[in-house]
């Protein structure tokens, strides 16, 4: 039995519906994504509802250095309330629910948001992906399905999401970074926002990265079209998992996570 790495206020919340181990956490929670080497559950204990993300064949969760990483870069993410590891078993880190936050290109769907509320989505997206990338990172992953967001007028809450795959880049503008900028142009869905709206997403981007705007834009805007193009012609009809989200569309990126995603 592996006891779980958390605060003494969270073991004790959670010690309260039963929850001691990773093993309880496991027969607790429901699973809402199988896969061979991971899964995704929901735990609802301790007051608390809580994604949890196990890595079946690892003692080192990459889940976890990725939120690490993202949280020293200065990017919004979810809160980790526990982790555990076993041999047996894997590793599990247990994040909080970001409900009522919702992904972003859901938002934007659904005619969710009004547009003054999308500028300021997109404003903050803009300096949280700067922040990422002047960190010399990048997610490899960054479909607006993994953009958890909420807006009242001017108050905007948000946080990037399944961070497994982040990793070190080392050009400015390099190819890593480019995949990340087109996937969150390539996710938006049609007709939801103007390309105007997008082209001051990137030039808010450049400025927070202090890159000059003047004969670097142009090039840029092409590299990522481009990339769009190819992440377009080789998107699967309906991507893994995304059937199992209730009202989740074919899209890249989709992923599994009832009121998140990862």
């Amino acid at each position: 039995m592996t006891a779980l790495l958390a605060t003494q206020e969270i073991r004790e919340r959670l010690a309260g519906d039963g929850v001691r181990t990773l093993d309880d956490v496991l027969a607790k929670s429901t699973c809402v994504r199988e896969l061979k080497d991971r899964s995704n559950h929901i735990l609802d204990a301790g007051g608390m509802r809580v994604f949890v993300k196990r890595e079946k064949r690892r003692i080192d969760s990459r889940e976890l250095a990725g939120i690490t990483k993202a949280r020293e870069a200065r990017v919004p993410t979810a809160e980790v309330v526990f982790r555990g590891t076993d041999p047996d078993l894997g590793t599990v880190v247990g994040t909080l629910d970001l409900a009522p936050a919702r992904p972003f290109d859901d938002l934007l769907r659904e005619g969710a948001l009004t547009q003054r509320e999308i500028r300021r989505v997109f404003a903050v997206l803009a300096d949280a992906v700067a922040n990422l990338h002047e960190a010399r990172l990048c997610h490899r992953d960054l479909y607006l399905c993994h953009v958890f967001a909420e807006a009242h007028g001017a108050d905007v809450r948000l946080a990037i999401i399944d961070l497994e795959r982040v990793r070190k880049h080392r050009r400015v503008l390099g190819p890593r970074v480019v995949k990340d900028l087109a996937a969150i142009f390539s996710s938006v869905p049609k007709g939801s926002t103007s390309e105007h709206q997008m082209a001051r997403f990137l030039l808010r981007y450049m400025r927070y990265r202090k890159i000059p705007r003047r004969g670097v834009f142009p090039g840029l805007a092409r590299r990522i079209r481009r990339k769009m193009a190819r992440i377009q012609r080789h998107a699967p009809a309906t991507p893994v998992g995304a059937a199992a989200r209730p009202g989740a569309a074919a899209r890249p990126g989709a992923a599994t996570r009832p009121g998140s995603a990862g």
